[in-house]
């Protein structure tokens, strides 16, 4: 093996060993709701310097890559209410993003499956225990996605900033 191909393994190893611990750096701000994860970790990576802006850049690849899963996942949670409601013969028109599921209450829901003709008690009880589940569902997913949004923006933040000092002290920038 030759030392440039060598070099690629250790730098491929390092940048898996990082976006693991982004990953759980970001589980855990997701786990407690809030940012404190994040906040120790930048500022580790602050006191190291600009050196770190790889890492910056890691754990913000890492924050994109959860976003898009509950992106993701908040579609598949709609996709699957309408699928399920569809069985019944209810069509969710009014309801195009995810979000929307989080702002019709449940009397309203339960008024519209009844103008599409769902009339029978046990199916308006089913229905209306799906609706809320996704409705659950959504709004968990909804609060850990803009944890992630607000984790994109500090990682930038503090990026720019240190990319901008970096450049001020007349320091080379990490490629």
């Amino acid at each position: 093996m030759t030392d440039d191909s060598l070099e690629n393994v250790y730098q491929y190893a390092e940048r898996a060993f990082i976006r693991m611990q982004a990953s759980e750096v970001l589980t855990r701000c997701l786990e407690v709701a809030n940012l404190s994860p994040i906040y120790k970790l930048v500022e580790s990576l602050i006191l190291a310097g600009p050196e770190s802006l790889e890492v910056f850049r890691e754990v913000l690849a890492e924050t994109n890559l959860r976003k898009g899963q509950v992106e993701d996942d908040l579609q598949q949670v709609l996709s699957g209410l309408q699928t399920n409601l569809e069985s019944y013969g209810i069509h969710l028109r009014s309801v195009k993003r995810p979000q929307g599921v989080t702002r019709m209450r449940p009397a309203r829901f339960l008024g519209m499956i009844r103008s599409q003709g769902v009339m029978e008690e046990e199916a308006q009880t089913t229905c209306l225990q799906l609706f809320q589940d996704a409705r659950e569902l959504v709004i968990s997913l909804g609060a850990n996605y803009n944890i992630l949004v607000e984790v994109e923006r500090y990682l930038k933040d503090w990026m720019w900033g240190m990319f901008y000092h970096t450049v001020r002290q007349g320091s080379e920038v990490p490629n």
